[in-house]
C-alpha cells in the first residue's frame, strides 16, 4: 500500500510533465496556472498505456499516470464505444414519455480546478459519435487554476453522461481545489442548485475525520454516487453509508455480457463506518464478517484495456481511459433515467440515505434472498470470477466484496426503481 506522501509526489510529477508539454487547444494558456494536486481527494481514472506498463502491479495508483500518445480519431479496435456500453448493460435509448434518457433530471459532476475547453471537447466527442452535445452549466470556483488530472476526469464524466443520459441537465462544479474544504463547498453548491444526483469520481483514503462531512449527504432528494478508487485502499466518500460506492469490472464480451472483477478496483471494509442497515442481510454478512461497511455496492466496466474513448484537448485528441471514474459516470447516468421514470409517475426522486424508503441501496440490496444465496433478480448481473482490492477479495456467486451486488441490466433497474 502506498502512503499519502508518495501519491502526492506522483501527482506533482504528472502535473509538471503536462505543464511542460503545454495545454493544447486551451486558449489563453499564458494566463493559466497549472497546479499539482497533493490535496485530500484524487481522481479515479487510469489511462490504458499506464495500465499496460504497470503490468501485474495491482496497487499502481491513478496518480502516477503516464500519458498515452493521442490521435485525431479514436481507435475503435480497443476500448468500448458508447453504443457498446448501452448494449452491454441494456440501457434504454428512450426515456419516460418518449423523451431522451435523463430528460428533466439535474446531474452535478463535482470536480476540482478549471478546464476552459470542457464544452469544446464534449462537442468534438459528440460530433464523432453523431450525438447531440449537452450544453454544460459550468460553475467555476477555481478561477484560472488548472489541473490536468482533473481535466481528464471531467471530460470523461461529461462524455459518458452524454452517451447514456443525453436528456439530462448537467452542472459541472469546479471546486477551487481538491481539498476537503473546497470539495465540500462544491457539493454544497450542487445541493443549493436543487440537483437530483451528485457524482463524485474521486476519493481519498479514509480518516477518522470523515464523519465531519457526513451531513453533506443527508438530502432526501439527492442520490450521492462516488468512485471506490483504483488501488487496494477503501476510499471516502465511497465508504460512507449514505453514498453509493461504484467499483469496476473487466468485461470480455458485450452481448451476452461477460464480466470478471477488475483487480485494481478499490474494495474492502471501512475502518470507521459501521455496517448500514441495508447491508445487514445474510448475503452480505456471509462475505463481510466485520461490523463495518463494505464497498463497492455495484461495479461496471472500469478496466483501461476495455475503457472508454475520451476526447481531450490537453493531450491533443483521443485517449483510452479506464478506472472507477468510468463506472461512476456510467451509473450516475443510469440513475438519471430511473429518476426520469419516477418523475413521470409523480414519485419522489431516488436518494442514497440508507434509512430512506427511496434509497437506491435499500432497493438493490432488497433484491438479495433471505437465505443469503445469489439473487434470481433480472436486475442484477452477478460477477462470479476474479479478484479486486489489489487481489485481496475474490468474486463469487451472489454478493461479494470484490464487486458488491455486481452490475445491472439498466432497463430492469429502471423498472425496479420506479416501483420502489
Amino acid at each position: 500500500m502506498k502512503n499519502f506522501t508518495t501519491l502526492a509526489r506522483r501527482s506533482v510529477y504528472l502535473a509538471v510533465w503536462v505543464a511542460t508539454a503545454g495545454l493544447h487547444g486551451c486558449g489563453d494558456s499564458d494566463a493559466r496556472q497549472e497546479v499539482s494536486s497533493p490535496d485530500d481527494f484524487k481522481h479515479a481514472h487510469v489511462l490504458a498505456d499506464e495500465y499496460q506498463q504497470a503490468g501485474d502491479v495491482l496497487d499502481q495508483p491513478a496518480d502516477s499516470e503516464i500519458f498515452a500518445l493521442s490521435s485525431t480519431s479514436p481507435n475503435l479496435s480497443s476500448g468500448w464505444t458508447p453504443q457498446q456500453f448501452l448494449e452491454a448493460y441494456n440501457v434504454p435509448t428512450t426515456g419516460a414519455n418518449g423523451k431522451p434518457p435523463g430528460y428533466g433530471i439535474k446531474i452535478a459532476i463535482i470536480t476540482a480546478y478549471h478546464y476552459s475547453n470542457l464544452q469544446y471537447d464534449l462537442n468534438k466527442w459528440a460530433s464523432y459519435f453523431s450525438a447531440r452535445p449537452i450544453t454544460l452549466n459550468i460553475i467555476n470556483q477555481a478561477g484560472k487554476v488548472t489541473n490536468s488530472n482533473f481535466a481528464l476526469a471531467t471530460c470523461l464524466a461529461v462524455q459518458m453522461v452524454n452517451a447514456v443520459s443525453p436528456g439530462a441537465t448537467v452542472y459541472v462544479i469546479e471546486a477551487k481545489s481538491a481539498t476537503r474544504t473546497d470539495i465540500s463547498t462544491a457539493i454544497k453548491t450542487a445541493v443549493n442548485l436543487g440537483v437530483n444526483i451528485v457524482s463524485m469520481p474521486f476519493g481519498a483514503q479514509e480518516t477518522s475525520r470523515d464523519g465531519e462531512l457526513a451531513h453533506l449527504f443527508l438530502n432526501s432528494n439527492i442520490a450521492f454516487i462516488a468512485a471506490t478508487g483504483n488501488n487496494d485502499t477503501v476510499q471516502f466518500p465511497a465508504s460512507h453509508p449514505d453514498v453509493i460506492a461504484v467499483g469496476g469490472t473487466t468485461p470480455s464480451a458485450v452481448n451476452p455480457l461477460v464480466e470478471t472483477a477488475w483487480p485494481s478496483t478499490g474494495a474492502g471494509m471501512s475502518l470507521y463506518e459501521s455496517m448500514p442497515s441495508y447491508q445487514m442481510i445474510p448475503a452480505v454478512q456471509k462475505a463481510n464478517t466485520t461490523t463495518h461497511r463494505s464497498i463497492p455496492d455495484l461495479a461496471f466496466n472500469a478496466d483501461p484495456q476495455q475503457g472508454v474513448q475520451v476526447y481531450n484537448s490537453i493531450i491533443g485528441g483521443w485517449i483510452l481511459i479506464g478506472g472507477t471514474s468510468v463506472s461512476t459516470a456510467f451509473f450516475t447516468s443510469t440513475v438519471a433515467i430511473a429518476d426520469q421514470a419516477r418523475k413521470a409517475v409523480n414519485k419522489p426522486m431516488l436518494n442514497s440515505i440508507h434509512t430512506s424508503p427511496y434509497s437506491i441501496q435499500r432497493g438493490l440490496y432488497g433484491l438479495m434472498p433471505a437465505n443469503g444465496g445469489p439473487s434470481s433478480s433480472a436486475v442484477l448481473n452477478d460477477v462470479e470470477v476474479g479478484y479486486a482490492g489489489g487481489g485481496s477479495y475474490p468474486a463469487g456467486p451472489g454478493y461479494d466484496i470484490a464487486t458488491g451486488l455486481g452490475s445491472l441490466d439498466v432497463e430492469k433497474f429502471v423498472e425496479s426503481m420506479t416501483n420502489l
